[in-house]
């Protein structure tokens, strides 16, 4: 994806106040029809149980663990297809990497990246992209990207960023047969109301594309059961925790109600109550469920959640970077993974 020089960002930026961060948005390409890459070859088996996963990888900025974890990892190392969120694209925090490409020529998939944020508070950052990444080891037939209904404008936030939340969809050639695939990044700074409003755009553009198709939706739902900018809310929810309480964030988060009735099912692709996501708070952490899979027209036959704190990954390899790294935790969530009869 091609570079905006630094100056150019911060012109682009100074509109945002006038024209919103939608009209912005319409002025820059990248923001268009994401990129896609067919890297590899097909598998030569037809498949008929694919494992998919999702994974946060908060920006890419230990890509050398990150080969590792998703290459020595017993559930992840054979996945299908992984749902990303978070990867940067010419970020001097990930030494301005491109991580998707390096997960996908280092790993052996397909992928397609959709931007969802030009960053601007650095200007030594080459590009300042971040986005979702969609890796698939079957071909990506065709890809498109939906920017969802605004929950909070970033430009006013000391994370100054052009952009908004994005949904990929992407439609993969699995042996001959087709389905639809959907890597999904939701706002956390809103309400769960706003957070509906924009399951409902993304399903209901699944639907439309894919028809009949079997489709899976997976990514950081941001499912955190409180409106993020709301103090009493977050502190009430840190103080069912303090007790030993994770809420279950269905009871709360409208769009899982929203899913069950445009058709879209997730009880059985996911675990109750699990932690995917670490927040720390000036007490310590808060754990919230906020990475799912969503899937209509698929049986799931296992699914499961792979802790990426440092001190769980007794499966590293004696000789693998995760043995080295001077790190307590790989990416501050979670990855879960389901197996999917198609």
């Amino acid at each position: 994806m091609d570079a905006i020089p630094y100056y150019e960002r911060i012109r682009l930026a100074e509109r945002i106040p006038y024209e919103g961060q939608a009209g912005v948005i319409s002025r820059i390409p990248q923001f268009g029809n994401p990129e896609c890459f067919n890297l590899i070859t097909p598998p030569q088996e037809t498949a008929d149980i694919l494992r998919a996963a999702v994974f946060n990888v908060e920006h890419g900025t230990r890509i050398r663990e990150i080969l590792s974890f998703l290459s020595e990892c017993p559930e992840l190392r054979d996945a299908d297809i992984l749902f990303g969120n978070e990867l940067d694209d010419g970020t001097e925090r990930s030494r301005n990497l491109d991580a998707s490409r390096e997960i996908a020529e280092a790993l052996g998939f397909n992928y397609a990246y959709a931007l969802e944020f030009i960053e601007l508070v650095n200007p030594n950052d080459r590009k300042g992209y971040e986005g979702n990444t969609l890796f698939s080891r079957w071909p990506i037939v065709r890809a498109e990207s939906l920017y969802l209904p605004e929950g909070y404008n970033w430009f006013f936030d000391s994370q100054k960023r052009i952009g908004t939340r994005v949904a990929l969809f992407c439609e993969l050639d699995i042996a001959g047969r087709r389905i639809g695939a959907v890597c999904v990044h939701l706002e956390n700074r809103t309400s769960p109301t706003i957070r509906e409003a924009q399951c409902r755009a993304v399903f209901g553009r699944a639907a439309e594309l894919f028809g009949e198709m079997p489709i899976l939706i997976g990514g950081d739902f941001n499912t955190n059961a409180f409106d993020y900018s709301e103090a009493a809310a977050l502190e009430a929810y840190r103080r069912q925790q303090s007790c030993g309480i994770i809420t279950d964030p269905t009871q709360r988060e409208l769009l899982f109600t929203c899913a069950e009735q445009m058709g879209f099912e997730y009880r059985s692709l996911n675990g109750e109550r699990l932690p995917t996501r670490r927040r720390p708070t000036g007490g310590g952490v808060l754990n919230l469920h906020l990475d799912w899979i969503f899937g209509r027209g698929v049986t799931c036959v296992r699914h499961g959640m792979v802790s990426t704190v440092l001190s769980d990954c007794d499966w590293a390899r004696p000789d693998s970077p995760l043995r080295e790294a001077e790190l307590s935790e790989l990416s501050d969530h979670n990855a879960v993974w389901a197996d999917i009869r198609i």
